[in-house]
């Protein structure tokens, strides 16, 4: 029983704690830290890379265009444009 008490306290704080691992590796979270893979919010590179797969000549709609925005949104992901 006391096992199954530890184990529910370690859980619960660790639901307080922030993302430091998430942010780390490139998961974008509100309360990452400046520097960290997951600070910048690859959203906010959407119009840009819009534009970029757009003027490759592909169509918004298509599996093309979709295969652009999809690596260059892995781009920004692991950090490749920060």
């Amino acid at each position: 029983m006391r096992l199954y008490a530890i184990v529910l306290a370690c859980g619960l704080l660790a639901g307080c704690a922030n993302h430091p691992i998430d942010c780390a590796v490139g998961f974008h979270h509100g309360d990452c830290l400046p520097g960290t893979a997951g600070y910048d919010d690859p959203d906010k590179f959407a119009a840009v890379d819009d534009r970029a797969c757009q003027s490759y000549g592909m169509k918004p709609g298509t599996s093309q265009y979709a295969d652009c925005r999809i690596k260059l949104r892995g781009q920004h992901n692991t950090g490749m444009f920060q």
